[in-house]
């Protein structure tokens, strides 16, 4: 047989009683009337991560988990998975041997384990490591024997190891034992021999089993012999186990008890043999006494009780996976594990008692013929059920006894209902047929055996007129006489196709009820017929029913609906759907217990629905239930017990039973693991903060709530502070992962809920401390501090840098404008001191050309010359110091131009040659032969930087000889102008070429100290340079190199068509209006044979064009009324197609502004004041020379 778990229904099985009664709550029914107990283990073993089948050992932990000892290592175990411990070879942490026979848990949460090769062992579970004493000859105070029998504690904390050479106990040291001596056998530990059992009893004595005898050791050490009262039993002791007072020692020879009077007696005899060898006995917290033998296991279900035996089929699901049992176990829930040295470990939830299963066992004729059944109906006697089973076959049980009588079999087809009626006929539907049965005389007979009416019934039930009705499939019901048998159809409203399916028929309290997949209706008594009940469900299908006090509930696909009396009908006054927990079952059958809880039989299982709270709770092998696949069909007895039929055989239980009160289980974490260096490494459990490195990630955490009823109906909820806003459910996985962790203080509360409901905390909050990364730390924040304020004070630095940078660039600024202000003063200034020097130096210097082209005599014309060379000297410094303005202010521009490099050397040496012959100097030109004819650049700064250079030289040079030599290399035009002067010293060479600067010598005070500075300023912007070579008492040489191009234009034919433009006699119109200019300006022309006409202010002139063209113009710019620039453009308005008369601007305006100004409204060439006749002669030959490229006709 096997056994199942408690639960509650309430339901009048199909032709169970006229009326449905209930015993009322609180009736206490005989102990008799209960079921026999058919224990229903869970099994474990190798596939589920036991390390061996063979298994020696159970302990259970503080937290609550459970400990294995067995042949392949140390398990442990948290109700999800197995934890293996094995000798590993070269590891001293590790067990020194896998074989462990015996296990304790000491008062320090210390797991001890021994063996018969192994030695004794512990297990330190805050560092996970094995500690290991063995037997060394060398030391006498090791211990005795590696053959470790039995470790025991007394409560002074001593641990005390039984061995194959006697007793020892661990001194103080935690290294050394003392051998135990005991008096009565002898002077010598060995004496006492093998010792296999240790009991330490609640008055903290220890007993002591050799295979000398039971003794027991009182406080005082005094030892006393345990003797059996009947002298010819033997007390060899495998196992001394109690309870309270209680004492049992199980022997090779049966189980015997210590009485008060320290006699030892047989207990269970003769139900256990009194050669069996016990090995295990327990009481459970209900009472239950379990006894574990080598050939089985025995059940004492209360105390004084009758001793039954426990199934021993290792095949058949749910009794024990072997038969040699080696320890059981209660722990804390009330759940036995029971430790078997042929099948693993398996394990009976505390509700074990709540159902009893009848079924099958093989080679038993006592058992049902099927595992299968298939319908119930209850016996009139009030103590035995009838069981429908597949193909025909009908048992009838006596639950009580277990005793099974085979009463029918060779029926066609499977039973699908039956139905005892008051004279003690078992009325039977089978497939396709219907049987009246008569148990007392064995006559069988069969209704409407030709079928004509009753075709395929389902279920036949009594009604209220005292006949019997059948439903059937599709047909609806059919009326039969009990006695005549004969049969009639059962008239219905509205008999649709789905009413026709019936699902179930009850009588209650005198009415008869059936419900369809068309609905609920009741018979109608007065006329026979079933009719529509008012406010009942109709077309909608009813799987099942069953009445309360105040109504009736309804089952249907859809969930469950309790509807009230009103009137003749109903009235629905609770929907209980998807929404608020129906689990969408498959119903068979639904019973109202005596508390007006729901019980749901369905091919999903067995489930309860409890009103109060609107809770569904499923029952299952937690509760006994070895299988909840049910069939229509269920016997409830009087004395309250309900037998359903499954899949699985019959289960039976008590559905007014209230649960008791569970054992709230513990919660504990079990393991700690973070990521750390690439690789999961788990940290210790302990009671201290748990310090996670900043380097750490992935923190894992595991916890456990130690209830083994259901472990996967066990809930977990996380709630991380700091982390979490609130609770997390994890569902039935008891662990959690955070990862992104900041850096603090952390507490980590966990509560979890095991099958019977009840949530319990951890007794302590996990303390998390995450520690901070080196830049978020103390230290670090001071660094920061610091840095901040050295920023701080960085900044205000710079700040005040910067305004002081800010005051400096605007005093720069400041003086820039100043200075601008001052160079545009000076430009102005030297352009007002140039306009007005240069206008009479004009008078000076072309008087002085005339008169020097007069007859004079020797005296006259020294006068003359020397006039002329100071008006050129003025000159030069007013040119070099209006230069050195416009570089100064960037606005010197260079005009480069084709020119003939040779005349500009010869220019230089023509006007150079006077002043060197008056100081006696031989003045030379050399020109190499590869100089080009013509180059690109600006030959007027050019002939100033040789005219400068030669210039100094003659100024410098006392005696000797000045040379000009002109080369050309590489692109470069090298000219070089070397003297034979005195030579400058190192010291003056390096300010020689700054602005005021000259040569200490004896001619410091000639010159103005501007020429060379000009020449270095004009070379640099030609993107040349000048070098000085010099020897003091010798001469100098200075050196410009200059980047030209070179030029394709034909000089020479340029040359030569100037000549001829020269060579011309022209009409010149002057326009000027200063008498003195106008005066030198037209003698100067005239000497050159050229006519001039002058005009002293614009409209003169415009008047003088209008009545007698000229071949040129020579304007002043600075004309009174209209200036010079709009005489030139309305000269130019006024030109016809074709005409084009040259203008020579003459002017003192050395701007390029004003140049340009000039080139736009037509002027062709300009003359600065002072001039010279060359000058007038060269200016004329270019506008000439313009006007015929402009018109060549």
């Amino acid at each position: 047989m096997a056994f199942l778990l408690g639960a509650s229904i309430t339901d009048v099985p199909p032709g169970a009683a006229v009326s449905s009664t209930r015993v009322p709550p609180g009736t206490v029914h005989a102990p008799d009337a209960a079921p026999l107990p058919t224990p229903q283990f869970r099994r474990y073993g190798m596939d589920d991560g036991l390390p061996s089948s063979s298994v020696y050992a159970v302990a259970q932990d503080h937290s609550g988990a459970m400990w294995f000892g067995t042949r392949g290592g140390l398990a442990r175990f948290d109700g999800v998975h197995f934890e293996v411990f094995r000798h590993v070879e070269g590891d001293p942490d590790s067990l020194y041997s896998n074989g462990i026979s015996t296990l304790i848990v000491d008062r320090l949460g210390n797991v001890w384990a021994g063996g018969l090769d192994a030695g004794l062992n512990r297990y330190d579970m805050t560092t996970g490591k094995f500690t290991h004493w063995a037997h060394d000859p060398a030391d006498p105070h090791s211990l005795t024997s590696d053959r470790v029998w039995v470790v025991a504690q007394t409560p002074d904390g001593s641990i005390w190891v039984g061995t194959g050479a006697g007793l020892d106990r661990m001194l103080p040291d935690g290294h050394s034992f003392e051998h135990v001596v005991n008096p009565l056998l002898g002077l010598h530990p060995e004496d006492l021999g093998a010792v296999a059992a240790l009991y330490v009893d609640p008055k903290g004595r220890l007993w002591v089993g050799s295979d000398l005898g039971v003794f027991r050791r009182e406080s005082d050490g005094r030892f006393i012999r345990i003797k059996p009262a009947d002298p010819t039993l033997s007390m060899d002791a495998w196992r001394i186990d109690g309870n309270g007072d209680e004492v049992r020692l199980a022997t090779g020879h049966g189980l015997l008890a210590v009485g008060a009077d320290d006699l030892a007696r047989r207990f269970g005899s003769p139900s256990i043999p009194d050669d069996t060898n016990v090995m295990t006995s327990t009481r459970d917290a209900a009472g239950h006494l379990w006894i574990g033998t080598q050939r089985g296991m025995y059940l004492q279900a209360r105390r004084d009780g009758p001793i039954t035996e426990v199934i021993d089929q290792p095949l058949l699901y749910g009794d024990l996976p072997g038969s040699w049992i080696w320890q059981t176990l209660s722990d804390r829930e009330g759940g036995l594990w029971v430790a078997l040295l042929d099948g693993g470990v398996g394990y009976l939830a505390p509700g074990w008692n709540s159902f009893s299963r009848f079924t099958h066992i093989p080679d038993d004729p006592n058992s049902l013929r099927d595992s299968v059944a298939k319908t119930m109906a209850r016996g009139r006697d009030g103590r035995h059920v009838w069981i429908g089973e597949r193909e025909g076959r009908i048992d009838r049980l006596d639950p009580i006894t277990g005793n099974v009588e085979h009463v029918i079999s060779g029926l066609h087809g499977d039973v699908n209902s039956m139905t005892e009626d008051y004279r003690q006929r078992l009325w039977i539907a089978v497939q396709g047929a219907l049987f009246r049965y008569d148990y007392v005389h064995d006559h069988l007979d069969q209704v409407d055996p030709k079928g004509s009416v009753l075709k395929r019934p389902l279920e036949v039930e009594p009604g209220p007129d005292g006949k019997m009705y059948a439903r059937t499939f599709g047909d609806g019901i059919v009326r039969i006489d009990p006695e005549t048998l004969d049969v009639s159809v059962v008239p219905m409203d509205k008999p649709s196709d789905k009413v026709m399916l019936g699902s179930q028929m009850m009588l209650y309290k005198g009415n008869f009820w059936y419900a369809s997949d068309g609905g609920l209706m009741r018979m109608d008594q007065a006329t026979g017929r079933f009719v529509t009940v008012p406010g009942a469900p109709v077309g909608e299908s009813v799987d099942a029913f069953d009445f309360d006090r105040a109504g009736i509930w309804l089952a249907t696909p859809n969930g469950l609906f309790h509807y009230r009396p009103q009137g003749q009908g109903l009235v629905m006054d609770r929907m209980v759907d998807a929404a608020k927990g129906w689990p969408s079952l498959n119903v068979v059958d639904i019973d109202v217990d005596c508390w007006g809880r729901v019980w749901v039989f369905s091919r999903d299982g067995l489930w309860r629905f409890d009103p109060g709270d609107g809770s569904f709770h499923q029952i299952g092998l937690q509760n006994g239930l070895a299988n909840g696949e049910f069939s229509r069909g269920y016997a409830l007895l009087p004395s309250g017990y309900l037998y359903a039929a499954t899949v699985g055989g019959v289960a039976g239980f008590n559905p007014d039973k209230v649960d008791a009160k569970p054992i709230l289980p513990t919660l504990a974490i079990t393991q700690i693991s973070v990521r750390r260096n690439g690789a999961v490494r788990s940290l210790p459990l302990s009671s201290q903060p748990l310090e996670i490195s900043w380097r750490d990630s992935q923190l894992h955490i595991q916890a456990r709530v130690f209830s083994y009823i259901d472990p996967w109906a066990n809930q977990y909820r996380f709630r991380l502070n700091g982390f979490d806003a609130d609770w997390v459910d994890r569902d039935n996985h008891g662990e959690r992962e955070f990862t992104g962790l900041g850096s603090g203080d952390y507490t980590l509360d966990i509560m979890a809920h095991g099958a019977d409901g009840g949530w319990v905390y951890l007794t302590a909050p996990l303390r998390i401390h995450v520690q901070s990364p080196p830049w978020l730390r103390w230290w670090a924040w001071l660094i920061y501090a610091g840095l901040v304020a050295g920023l701080a004070f960085l900044l205000l630095l710079a700040w005040r840098r910067r305004l002081a940078h800010q005051y400096r660039m605007q005093m720069a600024e400041q003086r820039h404008q100043i200075a601008e202000q001052a160079s545009a003063a000076k430009s102005q200034f030297l352009a007002t001191l140039s306009h007005e020097i240069r206008t009479p130096m004009t008078g000076v210097m072309g008087m002085a050309e005339l008169l020097l082209s007069t007859p004079l005599n020797d005296v006259q014309r020294e006068y003359a010359e020397s006039m002329q060379r100071a008006s050129n000297v003025l000159l030069k410094l007013l040119n070099d110091a209006l230069d050195l303005a416009r570089i100064e202010a960037g606005k010197l521009v260079l005009e480069s131009a084709p020119f003939d490099v040779r005349s500009v050397v010869q220019d230089v040496e023509r006007l150079q040659r006077s002043a060197a012959k008056i100081k006696g100097l031989a003045l030379g030109v050399q020109i190499d032969a590869d100089v080009p004819a013509s180059l690109v650049g600006d030959a007027q700064r050019i002939r100033q930087v040789l005219f400068n250079l030669v210039n100094n030289a003659v100024k410098f040079t006392e005696h000797g000889s000045i040379g000009i030599h002109l080369g050309w290399l590489d692109g470069y035009l090298w000219l070089d102008v070397s003297d034979t002067g005195p030579g400058i010293s190192e010291s003056s060479r390096a300010r020689l070429f700054r602005r005021f600067e000259q040569d200490e010598g004896p001619q410091r005070s000639i010159g103005s100290g501007l020429g060379l500075a000009i020449c270095n300023e004009l070379v640099s912007l030609m993107g040349g340079s000048i070098a000085l070579a010099s020897t003091v008492g010798e001469g100098s040489t200075f050196r410009v190199r200059l980047p030209l191009q070179v030029s394709r234009e034909d000089i020479q034919a340029r040359q030569e068509k100037v000549v001829a433009c020269h060579s011309r006699s022209l009409d010149v119109l002057l326009v000027e209006s200063d008498v003195t200019i106008t005066n030198a300006i037209r003698g100067m022309l005239e000497h050159q044979g050229h006519r001039v006409r002058c005009a002293t202010h614009g409209l003169n002139a415009l008047a003088e064009l209008a009545q007698d063209p000229s071949d040129v113009v020579l304007l002043d710019l600075d004309l009174p009324g209209i200036d010079g620039f709009q005489v030139a453009q309305l000269i130019r308005q006024g030109e016809g197609a074709g005409e084009h008369v040259p203008i020579v601007a003459i002017t003192t305006r050395t701007r390029a502004e004003e140049v340009e100004r000039g080139r736009q409204v037509g002027i062709d060439g300009f003359l600065r004041k002072p001039l010279t006749g060359v000058q007038l002669a060269s200016a004329l030959t270019a506008a000439l020379s313009s006007r015929s490229e402009t018109n060549p006709a």
